[in-house]
């Protein structure tokens, strides 16, 4: 039964191979883990239910089970280096969730043996749970990091455009003005030159 499901799984591989599409994203990942959990959970009762029928894995039902148990390890096993190969880029980015990433990798390993020695045990579907919820919070970090860096990208374009500008003009403006009330005719008696003088003087904040 062993080297039946390992079988399956080479040959699934082998048809596989060369078909990787693009680089999944975190929340890819945590939905194709979800979908997969559900799957290994109707397997479980399943498997259950012909335990108590008393059907064995030598029957034509039991090798379509087979057949399903292998193509879920492969499932697994694509998730698994997806996810691998996410961590790798986001380590080189800098990234301090590698050790988790690590870790759920770990567990989905074991999980790919549970699935190819034909066994789903509640310790397995508990551990398919934790790494469940483990993608769904590296999924979260993910989003907060596009955040903060959409933020740091947005930064300094909160001032309106032109306002520079608009202020350097202001001020030549205020600069002319000043000129012309600085060049009082002569004509122009002695009190009025005195007050705008002072006037001068005010918005110069003298």
């Amino acid at each position: 039964m062993l080297a039946e499901a390992l079988d399956h799984v080479k040959n699934s591989m082998k048809n596989a191979k060369g078909g990787k599409g693009k680089k999944k994203s975190m929340s890819q990942l945590s939905k194709m883990q979800q979908q997969l959990n559900q799957n290994m959970q109707q397997m479980r009762d399943q498997m259950q239910q012909q335990g108590k029928e008393g059907n064995q894995g030598k029957s034509a039902k039991g090798q379509s089970m087979s057949e399903q148990l292998a193509r879920m390890a492969r499932e697994q096993q694509d998730i698994r280096q997806q996810l691998q190969q996410f961590n790798n880029e986001q380590m080189k980015n800098g990234s301090k969730s590698g050790g988790e990433l690590d870790n759920i990798s770990k567990e989905m390993e074991q999980t790919e043996k549970d699935l190819v020695n034909k066994r789903i045990l509640d310790e397995t579907l508990k551990r398919q749970q934790q790494i469940q919820t483990r993608l769904l919070e590296a999924e979260k970090a993910e989003q907060e990091q596009e955040q903060d860096k959409q933020r740091e990208s947005n930064a300094g374009k909160d001032i309106p455009p032109g306002y520079v500008k608009a202020l350097q003009n202001y001020q030549l403006m205020k600069n002319k003005q000043t000129e012309q009330i600085q060049t009082v005719p002569p004509a122009l008696n002695y009190y009025y030159k005195t007050k705008v003088k002072i006037y001068f003087d005010q918005i110069n904040g003298k």
